[in-house]
């Protein structure tokens, strides 16, 4: 199966505006129009998700819902890929969706990178805001990965 990991996109500060919390943060407006662009990017690179798995961050579901309404994908929310989600919470999550060739997660770092590492079996991935990582599943386990792309945001601006 296909897994497309992306990071969300450009989020407010924590501060006076979320009460200086990290979760209720939100997307800017830059972040929204980038996103949005970038979303262009990844329906030209011809995935073909079944559903996007997300944090339940409102800048997560933000990010997800940019994406699935560009795909016409439906967006479905995880309690267990919040901030400190590692790879278990990704294939529980991913298991849900036992016949999908291809599924979406958006998450947060490092969370993203040591997902990637450890479904690959090699070194910690760097996430951009907005990047996007593409894997070759061979099974739906740890090490049964193929890292495929690796996408800066930039560079799915471009493709859009």
């Amino acid at each position: 199966m296909q897994l497309a990991l992306i990071r969300h996109g450009i989020a407010e500060d924590a501060g006076p505006a979320t009460g200086y919390r990290d979760e209720p943060r939100r997307l800017t407006e830059d972040g929204i129009a980038k996103m949005t662009r970038q979303a262009a990017g990844i329906a030209r690179l011809g995935l073909e998700p079944q559903a996007i798995l997300c944090s339940p961050l409102p800048r997560c579901e933000q990010t997800a819902h940019i994406v699935g309404e560009r795909l016409e994908v439906p967006v479905v929310p995880f309690e267990t890929l919040r901030p400190g989600a590692r790879v278990e919470a990704v294939l529980d999550a991913v298991a849900s969706f036992p016949d999908a060739d291809c599924l979406m997660v958006c998450g947060h770092q490092p969370d993203l990178s040591l997902i990637t590492a450890e479904l690959i079996g090699g070194g910690v991935t760097e996430f951009r805001k907005g990047s996007l990582a593409i894997i070759e599943l061979h099974r739906r386990t740890r090490n049964a990965g193929v890292l495929e792309a690796l996408l800066t945001p930039k560079a799915l601006r471009a493709l859009g």
